[in-house]
């Protein structure tokens, strides 16, 4: 990991899960590392509108939801004709179904985490992807 200090308050992050409580515990988390503008969306479909209007720095998404799944998000936000479709997703999912994770990868996620996510690997991951993605 670099030595740089990465302040989170400058990034927003966009949570998709149909699970109040699940958004509620990664937003708490994401508080905590020193994010200040979280947004929240209880579907893929919801999550493309959010993304957006919006325009986070990073998603955490679920994979099993109605009316949009994570997969189906991830899809469309890569076929996007601007800079969107680059945005870092990280997959937060109880699925740790191996062909689960290859058609991710095939989709281009970012990371892939199973839920409960412990906060440091959330954390560990994010400034992982950030400085992979954006270079600092």
């Amino acid at each position: 990991m670099s030595s740089h200090k990465i302040d989170f308050a400058s990034f927003g992050a966009l949570i998709i899960d149909d699970n109040p409580f699940i958004r509620y515990m990664v937003e708490k988390h994401l508080f905590g590392f020193g994010f200040r503008r979280i947004y929240h969306a209880e579907d893929g479909r919801s999550g493309i509108e959010v993304l957006t209007e919006k325009k986070p720095e990073i998603v955490i998404c679920d994979i099993n939801m109605d009316n949009m799944n994570g997969f189906e998000f991830l899809k469309e936000v890569r076929g996007l004709k601007n800079n969107t479709s680059k945005i870092p997703i990280i997959f937060l999912t109880s699925s740790a179904e191996e062909t689960n994770v290859k058609k991710a990868m095939d989709l281009e996620i970012d990371s892939y985490l199973l839920k409960p996510v412990m906060p440091t690997f959330l954390k560990m991951r994010i400034l992982k992807i950030i400085e992979n993605k954006m270079m600092l």
